[in-house]
């Protein structure tokens, strides 16, 4: 009995070792027997999909549940949902025609369930709203586009216009990004002409292209010789240990950024400095704003004098600018922020509000944290499109929210584009 068992021992010893020269990888199913399948299964109807619901099989074993079906010609997906969730959401569907989903329910050793198919039918895509939703309009230098993605779904939008080969070819795609749910296009001369525009979402599928004629607006930088630095009674005092002035935010040509190692400091004593707080520009004139791009003072981007967000109004009203010229404001709760630093909302009541802007940093790097990424990116200046129908003479920029902690503000430069509205 003894030399028998050293045998089998042996034996044992030669299988296993003759196993190891396979080259299979991971663990063999140690039991091939599949799971019942998914029962009860009940559907509802969502924007480009379903989502089903159903009673797991009772299998001890059982893992999760797994959905195939065919998006379009070019995608096929698979969905997946565990053991401990009795629903699944199946989406990507091009259109609001009935679509096949086939139901698996797989064990821990990979093991598939018959096959039970489910009809599904589709609420209209996002991709779709999207499209329907598109407002497209004349605008500065090109065209401004507005659409709806309530349920922020990824979306492209591509921008077809004809090319000297007159070919009609992609001129810009532009990317929802959740928040404005709008844009602007440019960089074409004020003569008709003719713009194609189509939706893409994240699955592949494709909207019908839309073709319109449009004139865009003769756009300019407006004229900086026209303007002028305002000191009014709620506005923020410049500093006067740097001597950089409201002016010497919009004294230099676009095209002396490398220089940009000056501009305006707002001040810097302890009681005086207070956010938000807000600077005025008297522009000369009334003028459809377009755009403007902020020059931050060299190396200031993300840090002391660089701001992170403001607010910009605008006003025709003489009388706002005349109530608080050469120290005739009241301040309503009966102190001067200049001797308390309490600037709280004076001085705002009638302006017209435009946009919330926000400088932003690529390396995405918290506080004042920067990579040489984000100092190339700030010294081309912070670019932004103002809202349709911002037509003012009298713009104040706000300052709400700074990089650094500090409550002071500037920047090199300030320029505007758009038109004089006679």
């Amino acid at each position: 009995m003894k030399t028998i068992y050293k045998f089998i021992t042996v034996l044992l010893l030669t299988v296993n070792i003759g196993c190891s020269d396979n080259n299979s990888v991971g663990q063999h199913p140690i039991e091939f027997t599949p799971p019942g399948i998914v029962t009860n299964t009940n559907v509802e109807s969502i924007s480009g999909g379903a989502v089903i619901s159903y009673t797991p099989p009772s299998d001890t074993d059982f893992s999760y549940v797994e959905a195939v079906y065919k998006v379009n010609d070019a995608l096929v997906r698979t969905t997946k949902s565990t053991k401990y969730t009795q629903k699944i959401t199946v989406d990507g569907f091009p259109n609001t025609n009935p679509q096949t989903v086939q139901l698996y329910a797989v064990d821990y050793n990979g093991n598939k369930s018959d096959l039970v198919e489910i009809e599904v039918t589709p609420l209209k895509p996002p991709y779709i709203e999207a499209f329907e939703s598109l407002n497209v309009r004349n605008d500065f230098a090109g065209v401004y586009v507005k659409w709806e993605n309530d349920l922020k779904k990824y979306i492209g939008i591509t921008v077809l216009k004809y090319d000297d080969f007159n070919d009609f070819v992609p001129y810009e795609v532009v990317y929802d990004d959740f928040t404005t749910f709008s844009t602007n296009v440019r960089g074409m001369e004020p003569v008709e002409v003719q713009l194609g525009f189509f939706v893409r979402d994240e699955f592949g599928n494709i909207s019908d292209t839309l073709i319109e004629t449009f004139k865009p607006l003769y756009e300019i930088q407006l004229d900086k010789k026209k303007w002028k630095a305002l000191a009014l009674d709620t506005d923020v005092r410049a500093s006067t240990r740097h001597k950089r002035g409201l002016k010497n935010g919009f004294d230099r040509l676009l095209s002396d950024v490398q220089n940009y190692k000056s501009g305006y400091i707002s001040s810097q004593v302890t009681k005086e400095g207070y956010l938000p707080h807000h600077q005025t520009y008297d522009l000369g004139e009334e003028n459809l704003i377009s755009r403007f791009i902020c020059h931050p003072v060299k190396n200031m981007g993300y840090k002391q004098a660089g701001w992170k967000k403001m607010e910009i109004y605008g006003t025709n009203d003489q009388s706002l600018i005349d109530r608080e010229t050469n120290g005739v404001w009241t301040w309503s709760n009966g102190d001067d922020p200049y001797e308390t630093g309490n600037w709280r909302e004076e001085g705002m009541d009638g302006w017209d509000y435009i946009g919330e802007f926000e400088t932003i940093k690529p390396s995405g790097l918290p506080g004042t944290q920067i990579e040489n990424t984000d100092t190339e990116f700030a010294h081309q200046g912070f670019a932004f499109n103002v809202p349709p129908n911002a037509s003012y003479r009298y713009v104040r920029f706000r300052t709400v929210e700074m990089w650094a902690n500090v409550l002071y503000s500037g920047w090199a430069e300030m320029t505007l584009f758009g038109a004089p509205t006679n």
